[in-house]
């Protein structure tokens, strides 16, 4: 495969202005919390974007601020003659909800569209992958793991490993900010996981120093990096959660632990929950994400990348892929985001959306 490279240079018009690329980028689901960022980001740096899902009034209302760089579409994605009609001038279509998404993934793929996904859900991963073939035939790329967990999460797991060849194991640690920007679907997603803890059974709760927090108790969460990483990386990978506040973190896992997410998944309550968990706002907007590998003699190395809102911090990430993948495409197939970048040249331009690289720590 080949990495995606340092950022390329932007087109840009006789007064210095970023210029319009011929190609377009597709964004599903574009005006929700990290769709809306991505195409502001996108479209700010000289790419046309097509903003894109069923309430067009929500697409209008963001193309208002940057008029012929972001153009609004309705489109419902689970009809085959709509999504056709949105793909016809596509370049890269990011998918930023979790509904058809492997059906729309395939109709790219088929056209030599590339793609970039940003779920989080193991079985949406999976069912994407399997279209590797398709992708390689047809000249066209799929970067999945998009995102923090998974994404920023694989980069980190993959340079300590680079760093610790001889490494036996991996811990990765995500902090997330009660009050950050989460959108309804990442809400509903944790709660989702929190019930099913699929995957966590004999894992141990860590303590973990997490920059600008000290040294905090995380509990096994069956994030798809586990699954994704230990595939690729070829060791064990072991994924954990805790949020901003220590108290909201030990109750929350304690009703974990008793059962009660099972129980209200059983009642059909999650919805209930989904929405009174969207209104908690006990912490701040502060997440970290980290990376620690050993080996069998105990040595260790260990990085991490730290900020404020995650929704935003996942846009940023899509937005750097998209782009590269409109100026300079990566190697044909479906790959996870740490296969196709280069950590020690990604990271560092995470700084430039004022996200914090703890190198080495």
């Amino acid at each position: 495969m080949r990495p995606i490279d340092a950022q390329m240079p932007r087109p840009q018009n006789a007064d210095g202005t970023p210029s319009a690329d011929q190609g377009s980028v597709v964004i599903v689901g574009g005006y929700g919390a990290v769709g809306s960022v991505v195409a502001v980001t996108l479209a700010e740096g000289g790419i046309r974007v097509t903003v894109a899902g069923r309430d067009l009034g929500r697409a209008q209302n963001l193309a208002r601020l940057h008029p012929g760089m972001i153009v609004p579409q309705r489109v419902d994605i689970g009809q085959v003659d709509q999504v056709e009609r949105l793909l016809d001038s596509a370049t890269v279509v990011i998918m930023c909800v979790e509904r058809h998404n492997e059906d729309v993934a395939r109709a790219c793929l088929e056209r030599g569209i590339h793609v970039v996904d940003i779920s989080a859900t193991a079985e949406v991963l999976d069912g994407i992958e399997r279209l590797d073939a398709l992708a390689k035939r047809n000249g066209a790329t799929a970067v999945l793991s998009v995102g923090l967990a998974p994404g920023l999460t694989n980069v980190l797991a993959r340079q300590c490993l680079e760093r610790l060849p001889s490494a036996t194991s991996l811990d990765v640690t995500v902090l997330l900010g009660l009050a950050g920007d989460h959108g309804p679907d990442s809400v509903r997603w944790t709660v989702e996981n929190l019930a099913a803890s699929r995957g966590t059974a004999g894992t141990p709760r860590k303590r973990v120093p997490l920059p600008g927090f000290g040294r905090r108790t995380a509990y096994p969460f069956p994030f798809a990096d586990q699954h994704t990483l230990t595939r690729t990386l070829g060791i064990p990978v072991t994924t954990r959660l805790c949020f901003d506040s220590a108290a909201v973190t030990s109750v929350l896992f304690g009703l974990r632990a008793a059962g009660l997410f099972r129980i209200m998944d059983r009642l059909g309550a999650t919805g209930a929950l989904v929405a009174g968990s969207g209104q908690l706002r006990l912490g701040g907007d502060r997440f970290v994400i980290h990376a620690a590998a050993v080996d069998r003699t105990g040595a260790g190395v260990a990085s991490a990348v730290s900020g404020r809102q995650e929704c935003r911090a996942t846009a940023v990430v899509a937005a750097q892929l998209a782009e590269q993948l409109v100026r300079q495409p990566s190697e044909p197939g479906v790959w996870h985001i740490d296969q196709v970048v280069d950590a020690n040249a990604f990271l560092p331009k995470l700084r430039q959306h004022d996200l914090i690289v703890h190198d080495e720590i």
